[in-house]
């Protein structure tokens, strides 16, 4: 099958381009042929070869011209990456400029669904459903909000769970690697910014007792908050923990990891933790990940980690509680049978959430819905021929029809 996916690309650094790259992978990995439709903010972007399109995300004119080439190009289906803040207009309204002109089926995956929308961004989320042939959610806490507050039906709806690496290196051959033998570590992992919580991670490092435990904050500053701040909140956090005397108990390292030394970072780590300060997100590439290692996962409670993290694949702390946090994970150092316990059990599911079985479930995904398009499309001629004839086609019973003469 030829596909499309449409989101932000790498170089861009962000979750969602990396998100698009790992499936645009995935489903390469499955013989399909796979191009990409990278939106942007910037002009300087030097993509790789498999972006064969590019819109500026604030011009409504690349939209229209965007649909005109997809059409254009014998795509079988395409995939949007959806994201409200990654697309132009009101509540990224632009993108339904493009979804309006498209004559192929669409996926959209939403990485955010809002409990309670802006009345703009409800009418997206309306139109997108609309015009896409299916949308597809990464929890079923996602789902039911989608059922419940945006009166949305369950066959227009599939969960598709996020994709984690699959990792080539053991926990000691990368522990060996980072020069972190003998110790226990803690990992957090992401752009920096002030939403993610990491100065209650550090604030809990203070009160753990383990002269052999450090906590990694790994990840370069987000780029829009370098635009607005500099390096502002990541200097903060260093003289947060330099207030707090965790000189080499708390590390950073200032760098966009690829993928190859992000899978060694959490092979490495004992524990993985996300402090994120709020609820209301659905989804994380970066806790998808922390399963896949194998990691002992703590987080907040926000609605992703209370999915994820169920049935004892983690342990949840509430949000700002550096005193809760702390406990957590004290007692995972002090109870090594706990934290191998819920290591196990991470890896366990993080197993069934491999780019491979996510790709895998995509191109059944699309392969339903083209089956259902030549299925519809045969009807429509033989209901076409039948009226030339001078017939009509009543339903008779569940898949049956009946022909009766006008």
């Amino acid at each position: 099958m030829k596909i499309l996916i449409i989101g932000t690309y790498l170089p861009l650094q962000c979750g969602i381009a990396t998100f698009s790259h790992d499936l645009y992978r995935s489903l390469r990995g499955k013989g399909q042929d796979v191009d990409v439709l990278a939106i942007s903010a910037q002009a300087d972007l030097k993509y790789p070869r498999e972006v064969v399109f590019s819109i500026y995300r604030n011009e409504l004119s690349d939209y229209k011209l965007a649909a005109l080439w997809i059409n254009s190009q014998k795509y079988d289906a395409c995939i949007i990456q959806h994201e409200f803040g990654i697309f132009g207009g009101p509540a990224g309204n632009f993108l339904l400029t493009l979804l309006k002109g498209l004559k192929i089926p669409v996926i959209s995956n939403l990485h955010t669904v809002l409990q309670e929308p802006s009345a703009e961004e409800y009418e997206v989320i309306q139109q997108l459903a609309a015009g896409s042939s299916m949308l597809t959610v990464m929890t079923q806490r996602a789902i039911s909000m989608l059922q419940d507050r945006y009166h949305l039906p369950a066959d227009k709806l599939r969960l598709i769970p996020h994709g984690v690496p699959e990792f080539g290196i053991t926990a000691t051959e990368a522990k060996e690697y980072l020069g972190l033998e003998g110790k226990t570590v803690m990992l957090s992992f992401g752009l920096l910014g002030r939403s993610k919580g990491f100065n209650v991670a550090i604030e809990a490092v203070s009160k753990i007792r383990d002269e052999n435990f450090v906590y990694i904050i790994l990840g370069a500053t987000h780029p829009n908050v370098l635009r607005e701040e500099g390096e502002k909140y990541r200097n903060e956090l260093i003289q947060l923990a330099a207030d707090l005397n965790l000189s080499g108990k708390v590390q950073f390292v200032n760098k966009y990891a690829s993928d190859t030394l992000l899978q060694i970072y959490l092979k490495a780590c004992d524990i993985y933790v996300t402090p994120y300060p709020h609820e209301n997100q659905m989804s994380s590439g970066t806790l998808s990940f922390a399963l896949g290692a194998g990691a002992a996962v703590i987080s907040t409670p926000y609605w992703y980690a209370k999915d994820l993290l169920a049935e004892g694949r983690g342990c949840l702390f509430d949000f700002n509680d550096a005193d809760a946090l702390s406990h957590c994970v004290q007692q995972l150092i002090d109870t090594p049978s706990l934290m191998q316990w819920y290591r196990q059990n991470a890896l366990r599911f993080g197993s069934s959430m491999s780019w491979s079985n996510v790709g895998q479930q995509q191109v059944e995904l699309i392969a339903t819905l083209l089956a259902s398009q030549s299925r519809n499309k045969s009807m429509e001629i033989v209901r076409s021929k039948a009226v030339a004839l001078g017939l009509s086609f009543s339903k008779k019973a569940k898949g049956q029809h009946q022909i009766a003469k006008n």
